[in-house]
């Protein structure tokens, strides 16, 4: 033991220096970290299909079905819909969602022509037909 008045050596450690492996490690540990994550969404993705049928089983709906659909333009889409033995048409998109009502299993999607009108082919040889439409005046 030292006495009070003594000096005491104090040793000092030098510092060492930054080899390679302290870059190293840590790099090498971010890249395995990184490997994992991507490993753990592909096995997620394979197990949500092992699980689909599990998940989807309280939102089954058998009587509805989206039996066709076609674009009318970007926004708006016509849907032949099935409920149970019925069918309707919905135009979704735009500005609201419009059934437009249910199809009879006789009726044709292609409107018919208005009664006492002449058939399509005879609208040619009419001489309504052979006259001009008027102009109307461009609005200002």
């Amino acid at each position: 033991m030292p006495g009070t008045g003594t000096a005491t050596a104090i040793a000092v450690q030098p510092v060492a220096g930054l080899g390679a492996g302290a870059f190293v490690v840590p790099v090498i540990t971010c890249f395995v970290a990184f490997a994992a994550v991507i490993g753990l969404i592909f096995l997620s993705r394979y197990g949500l299909k092992l699980m689909e049928p599990y998940l989807s089983k309280g939102r089954q709906t058998p009587n509805l079905a989206v039996m066709e659909s076609v674009a009318v333009d970007q926004r708006r889409r016509v849907s032949v819909i099935r409920y149970g033995q019925k069918k309707g048409l919905v135009l979704t998109g735009g500005s609201s969602d419009v059934f437009m009502g249910w199809v009879e299993e006789g009726d044709t999607p292609v409107a018919s022509p208005a009664p006492g009108s002449p058939p399509p082919g005879a609208a040619a040889h009419s001489p309504v037909s052979a006259q001009p439409m008027p102009r109307t005046a461009p609005h200002a």
